[in-house]
């Protein structure tokens, strides 16, 4: 009894981690394509090795957060860095709001299109129709969200499974083609490739540490890596040789998933992928939104006399400025914004949780 509580707790915390990583970047393939098919054949395997790096790392991260009862980002901060957390943190925690808010920046750079193709409505009511949305699934707190996140992210990863076998099966033979004359670009750039995504990617898992509070055990921690390793390394393999099948007329596209899925012509796939994109876009809005949220509250908190009137007001302004972010372009943020943080992420977070961070689990 005590190990399906513990994997039911874990999995809550790894499908909203999920929906966090699922953005759209990965969702669209930009991610996908230029961190890892790009260097073609490899491709099949660098995902899985960044996703270990991002596993461990969040696995150590969560016990932190649990065996010490701190449930956002500064708190974690706090116990990671001491005893000089007052110089560290303030770096973590610029570094963090930076990554978050490009997060939700390249979320609204696709959901204002999206939902405008949809109801043709201006472009401004359709980002205000999404900001709305936002608004109303992360103002009741953590419990709503592990519920809500945990819905949304099994319908995605149902819709994604759909688009890639399509994607896969059309692309088959060219797929064989690269993987039996292994056709690739050099081990050292797909390798530190990976090891550049884990890092940015590494620096998102904090969006997740104010969901830690369910969790009831190391044990449940533990199964909470696991099924991050299994939901996220399932979907980031399949996007991945879904795009490798169409290598390399994916790259250098905007859009490669959506432009891959435009030409099938099978019916229902597009209305499936477009559901795909929207939930992913709105499960790691509503992570990022929350995490900013948790934090905010804590500081204005005392100005309102309703706890959930306040998470309103802090995550509508964290999504008017990933708002005003967007306006940089998604590229600007994939390409330059994700690199300069992965670059930052590695002695920052990487190094510091992984040598130091068995240390900070509170004796039990």
């Amino acid at each position: 009894m005590q190990k399906s509580t513990s994997a039911k707790a874990g999995f809550g915390v790894a499908a909203v981690w999920f929906g966090s990583h699922c953005g759209g970047g990965f969702a669209t393939g930009t991610l996908a394509a230029n961190y890892y098919v790009k260097f073609g054949a490899w491709a099949i395997f660098m995902p899985l090795l960044a996703l270990a790096i991002m596993c461990v790392v969040g696995t150590i991260q969560w016990e932190i957060c649990r065996s010490n009862r701190v449930y956002d980002y500064k708190s974690f901060g706090d116990v990671l860095y001491r005893p000089q957390e007052k110089l560290w943190c303030t770096v973590f925690e610029i570094m963090f709001v930076v990554d978050v808010i490009m997060a939700l920046g390249i979320v609204y750079a696709s959901a204002g299109n999206l939902i405008q193709g949809w109801i043709n409505v201006p472009y401004i009511l359709a980002v205000a129709i999404f900001t709305v949305i936002i608004v109303l699934l992360t103002m009741f707190g953590t419990g709503f969200l592990l519920k809500i996140g945990t819905l949304l992210s099994v319908v995605l990863i149902g819709c994604l499974v759909v688009t890639s076998v399509a994607g896969i099966s059309a692309g088959a033979d060219n797929l064989v083609r690269i993987v039996t004359t292994w056709e690739c670009a050099g081990f050292g750039g797909a390798l530190w490739s990976a090891i550049l995504y884990a890092s940015f990617q590494c620096a998102c898992i904090a969006t997740t540490h104010s969901l830690t509070e369910s969790l009831t055990d190391r044990r449940s921690t533990i199964w909470a890596g696991v099924w991050g390793f299994l939901l996220n390394g399932a979907m980031m393999l399949m996007t991945s040789i879904m795009l490798l099948s169409h290598y390399p007329d994916c790259i250098g596209d905007n859009l490669p998933t959506f432009n891959i899925i435009s030409k099938l012509n099978i019916p229902g796939l597009k209305l499936a992928y477009s559901a795909a994109l929207f939930l992913a876009l709105v499960t790691t809005a509503i992570t990022c939104s929350s995490a900013l949220t948790a934090r905010l509250e804590k500081l204005i908190t005392g100005r309102f006399q309703s706890i959930v009137v306040c998470r309103a007001v802090c995550n509508a302004v964290v999504m008017i400025v990933g708002f005003l972010v967007a306006q940089f372009g998604l590229l600007a943020i994939l390409n330059k914004g994700y690199s300069f943080i992965g670059y930052i992420c590695i002695p920052l977070v990487i190094l510091p949780t992984v040598l130091i961070g068995y240390r900070r689990f509170q004796k039990e």
